[in-house]
C-alpha cells in the first residue's frame, strides 16, 4: 500500500470527522462544499481497495490500517444516518410547506372543478369534552 493511498484514507477521516460536526452544529453550508472533496477521497479510497485488503491481510499491528478502517467505517456509518435524516426532514418539511399553501391558498376555498367550497375553507375542529 502506498503512503498517497495512506493519505487518502487519513484524509477522508479527517473530513468526515468535519463533515459529521458540521452536521451536528447545523452548517449545512459546509457540507455541501466539502461535497466535492469527499467524492475524489472515496473514489481515492475505493481505488485503493485491493491495496488496503492485501494490507489488512497482512495484520500489521504496530501498521494501524486496522484501527483506521475500523474508524472509517463507523464515520460512514454515522454520516450516513445523519444524512438519511436531514433528508427525511427535509421531505417533511417539504409536505408540510405543500399542505399549508394548499390550506391557506386558493385551492382552500376553491374545488378542483373551481366552485366554491363554501364559506369556511378550513373545517370545523371538534373536541371530546366527554373526558
Amino acid at each position: 500500500m502506498t503512503q498517497a493511498e495512506r493519505d487518502a484514507i487519513a484524509a477522508l477521516v479527517r473530513l468526515l470527522q468535519d463533515e459529521v460536526t458540521a452536521i451536528r452544529n447545523g452548517d449545512l453550508g459546509q457540507v455541501s462544499a466539502q461535497a466535492k472533496r469527499k467524492a475524489e477521497l472515496g473514489a481515492m479510497v475505493e481505488a485503493a481497495g485491493p491495496a488496503i485488503a492485501v494490507a489488512l491481510a497482512a495484520d500489521l499491528p504496530e501498521d494501524g490500517l486496522q484501527a483506521q478502517i475500523a474508524t472509517l467505517r463507523d464515520l460512514i456509518d454515522t454520516d450516513r444516518a445523519l444524512l438519511e435524516r436531514m433528508t427525511q426532514a427535509t421531505g417533511a418539511l417539504v409536505t408540510e410547506l405543500a399542505r399549508l399553501r394548499d390550506r391557506h391558498g386558493l385551492r382552500g376555498i376553491y374545488g378542483a372543478t373551481g366552485a366554491s367550497r363554501g364559506s369556511d375553507p378550513l373545517p370545523v375542529q371538534r373536541f371530546d369534552q366527554s373526558v
